[in-house]
């Protein structure tokens, strides 16, 4: 914005000195000074392949909460608050170094009188207002944004702010995510290489989780999953598998997968952690994913498009026909190569990227699904080099795209149509007659609205008002000149008071009318 010329020579000489760190760099290190709020906006902005430049996703992705631990003596306040018991009554033992400090809360490890060894969640003191307080410094400058950027609007800054918000909010709130957890293990059943931890629930609130403790390895420390003995294949697998179920068959699934949240058990297990951030997506918007998978298999680009129109919102104004131009332009060259060389969740991501260039808004669970897509095939390969993730999952998209157009289903569906038919019979009769009779009332009337319209009586009542404020401020002048021509005993400045005054206060009008025009 070249506003280092308005800057204290010290903080120019400061500025100078961050010239060798790029734009997205620079970007990081001022969310991560600013606070828990800004690191977790960054780190939603990392999944939003489709708004933002790749050199910005890679640098927020590396996001990190610098902060300082909590203090035992403010742990055990918080725990003994929450759980209405002394720390010592609700816990054998508890570790007073945490294992993990991040912005929200800190981890501590401990141990249950039965035995059983737990990790114990607890949520910062306060954090809540620090965090509404940037919400709504953040929700002011996305209006501002708005309103003098009118490039923005096709990306809403309102929008990812208030979708910000809502996942933050969740995210505070940890009996939301104890419940993720226990709905996510209970659609895991059929999958029993994946684990998700037990919750406790007599021992968790609103602001403390205690839960299962997993021991493993994290799923990207290579080296020690060979010294381990693990089976590679086996783990990306099972992974695999469980993956597919909680996207294509359950619709919820883990919305902030990485190395960390992930680690490698006994057995060849895989164990997920941290459930703060989930994403949902219903049984029609399973049904576009599958078609949309089959489009890439196909190479249908008309089909994808329109999938990606219908899930946007698209407005009647897109021009499809360059829409599908540019996808098939932009996606083509991947075609042709096997799913194991093809990054899946790229290539829907590059689309994704097309359509806002066409005002398609694309929902933020959505931007969830391709980006773990996405993460989950780099970890794979990581694993396996021959991981394909779609090959895996073809059987599935098959099964749901047949399930689309089974007997079972086609007859359900037109179960649905023929409800929604008879209501219509049984309202539409009584509807009609009321419509007669307000067409037949002597004071029936129509009321046409048009924005257009409203916009041009604005734009008259304002013209209405300049040229009112103009004859005001000629007269003036005319005054001054027939009361400076007139003389008087009164006198400022040697002339005329009122034809002082005539004069200010017409120039008073001038520059009131000026400044309205800008």
């Amino acid at each position: 914005m070249n506003l280092g010329k308005f800057l204290p020579n010290s903080l120019a000489a400061f500025t100078a000195s961050q010239a060798e760190l790029t734009t997205p760099e620079r970007l990081r290190k001022a969310f991560e000074e600013l606070g828990p709020t800004f690191v977790k906006l960054g780190q939603l902005l990392s999944t939003r392949s489709d708004l933002l430049p790749d050199e910005y996703i890679e640098e927020f992705t590396q996001l990190q909460d610098n902060v300082n631990p909590l203090s035992y003596d403010s742990v055990k306040v918080v725990v003994e608050r929450e759980l209405k018991k002394k720390l010592e009554v609700a816990y054998a033992s508890f570790q007073t170094a945490p294992l993990a400090a991040a912005s929200i809360g800190q981890v501590h490890e401990a141990q249950l009188h039965t035995g059983e060894r737990v990790v114990v969640k607890i949520q910062r003191p306060e954090i809540e207002k620090v965090i509404e307080t940037d919400i709504s410094l953040l929700a002011f400058l996305a209006g501002l944004l708005e309103r003098y950027v009118p490039e923005s609007r096709v990306l809403g800054p309102k929008l990812i702010v208030e979708e910000f918000f809502r996942t933050l909010y969740f995210e505070l709130d940890f009996y939301v995510e104890s419940n993720n957890m226990a709905k996510m293990a209970e659609n895991l059943k059929s999958v029993p290489d994946a684990v998700i931890p037990k919750v406790y629930k007599s021992l968790s609130t609103h602001k403390v989780l205690t839960l299962e403790k997993l021991d493993g390895i994290r799923v990207n420390d290579v080296k020690r999953l060979d010294a381990a003995g693990i089976d590679r294949k086996a783990v990306v697998s099972s992974g695999a598998r469980a993956f597919f179920k909680t996207v294509m068959i359950d619709g919820l699934f883990h919305g902030d997968l990485h190395g960390g949240n992930l680690f490698v058990l006994p057995g060849n297990k895989l164990g997920l952690i941290d459930f703060g951030i989930v994403g949902r997506l219903s049984p029609k918007a399973r049904e576009q994913l599958a078609g949309m998978v089959m489009s890439l298999m196909t190479e249908d680009f008309e089909n994808l498009c329109y999938q990606y129109a219908e899930l946007g919102a698209a407005s009647a104004s897109v021009d499809m026909d360059s829409f599908q131009r540019e996808v098939r332009n932009t996606i083509a060259p991947y075609m042709g190569l096997s799913m194991d060389e093809m990054n899946v969740g790229k290539v829907l991501i590059e689309a994704t990227r097309i359509a806002v260039k066409y005002n398609i808004k694309v929902p933020g669970d959505w931007m969830l699904v391709f980006r773990a897509i996405l993460t989950v095939e780099g970890m794979g390969r990581t694993l396996d080099p021959q991981f394909d993730l779609m090959a895996m999952g073809q059987e599935l998209v098959k099964d749901l795209v047949k399930e689309q157009y089974s007997s079972q289903r086609l007859s359900k569906d037109l179960a649905f149509v023929a409800k929604d038919l008879t209501t219509l019979a049984q309202t539409l009769p009584r509807q009609l007659r009321w419509m007669f009779r307000k067409l037949a009332s002597n004071d029936y009337a129509i009321e046409v609205k048009s924005p257009e319209l409203q916009q041009i009586k604005q734009q008259l009542d304002l013209n209405n008002r300049r040229m009112s404020l103009s004859v005001l401020g000629a007269g003036l002048f005319i005054a001054s000149s027939i009361a400076l021509s007139s003389g008087g005993a009164h006198r400022l400045f040697d002339y005329p008071v009122f034809s002082v005054i005539y004069f200010a206060v017409g120039c008073f009008v001038l520059i009131r009318i000026i400044l309205r025009s800008f």
